[in-house]
C-alpha cells in the first residue's frame, strides 16, 4: 500500500469517527464499517432490532 492510499484512508477513518459519536477509536471504527460493508453485500444477515417475541404484547401494538 502506498503512502496516499494510507493517507487517503487514515483521513477518512478520522472523518468518520467524527461523525459518528459512539465510535471513539479507529478500531471501533475499522468494525462498524467491515459490519456494515458485509451486512450491506449479504457477508453478514441483517440485524434486526426490536423486542423478542416473548417480550411482546397487545401493549407493543402500534
Amino acid at each position: 500500500m502506498n503512502a496516499l492510499y494510507t493517507d487517503k484512508i487514515e483521513t477518512a477513518l478520522k472523518t468518520f469517527i467524527a461523525d459518528h459519536p459512539g465510535v471513539g477509536t479507529r478500531e471501533q471504527a475499522i468494525v462498524t464499517i467491515l459490519e456494515s460493508w458485509f451486512t450491506s453485500h449479504g457477508y453478514l444477515p441483517p440485524q434486526q432490532e426490536g423486542l423478542r417475541p416473548e417480550d411482546l404484547d397487545a401493549s407493543n401494538d402500534d
